[in-house]
């Protein structure tokens, strides 16, 4: 990571430099007191510290803690497009937005608002009708199975990642799968 932060007892030092920054967001950031307002707001103890700081002092806070938070949001949703484009699974992509694999649909949600903000004529999304013949291994038998269902996805190798997922969630071995492009219906 080209910024960083060291750290000194007497405090901590930003360092970066223009290459870094090149629409100079962390400049903004720093400039505008907005960093200094969200640092503010997570070293504050408790809410009783929160209650206690004058009023105007505890507006300021919120409105560069938001303005940050703003920026950020978008740069996470930016960043989880990207993740996802370059085949990280959803779980894994709940892992890192919320430490918590089972968070697939805040994922989800998250590479949706991504899609959007980057104006979906960058991930022209496709639903496919999807069929996958699975194997599954029970002691010393052997079953087959046949698993169909639909999926929309930026790419045909991801709804085909995301289909088989679902099949080896079931703690079925996918064998066969079979991906067809859905015609719009608008």
């Amino acid at each position: 990571m080209p910024v960083k932060i060291t750290n000194a007892p007497s405090g901590a030092a930003l360092v970066w430099n223009k290459e870094d920054d090149p629409r100079a967001y962390i400049s903004q950031a720093v400039n505008t007191g907005r960093l200094e307002a969200a640092l503010t707001a997570l070293g504050l103890d408790s809410y009783s510290d929160i209650v206690n700081l004058e009023a105007e002092h505890r507006a300021e806070i919120l409105r560069g803690t938001a303005a940050l938070n703003a920026d950020l949001t978008r740069r996470v949703r930016a960043l989880t497009v990207a993740c996802r484009e370059s085949g990280m699974t959803w779980g894994v992509l709940a892992v890192h937005l919320t430490d918590d694999m089972t968070q697939r649909s805040t994922a989800r949600s998250t590479y949706e608002a991504g899609v959007r903000q980057l104006g979906q004529t960058h991930l022209p999304m496709t639903t496919y009708a999807w069929s996958i013949e699975a194997r599954k291994a029970d002691g010393q038998d052997e079953m087959q199975a046949l698993y169909s269902g639909t999926i929309t996805s930026a790419s045909e190798a991801l709804a085909r990642r995301d289909a088989e997922y679902r099949v080896a969630q079931q703690g079925w071995t996918p064998i066969t799968t079979t991906l067809t492009p859905v015609p719009d219906e608008g």
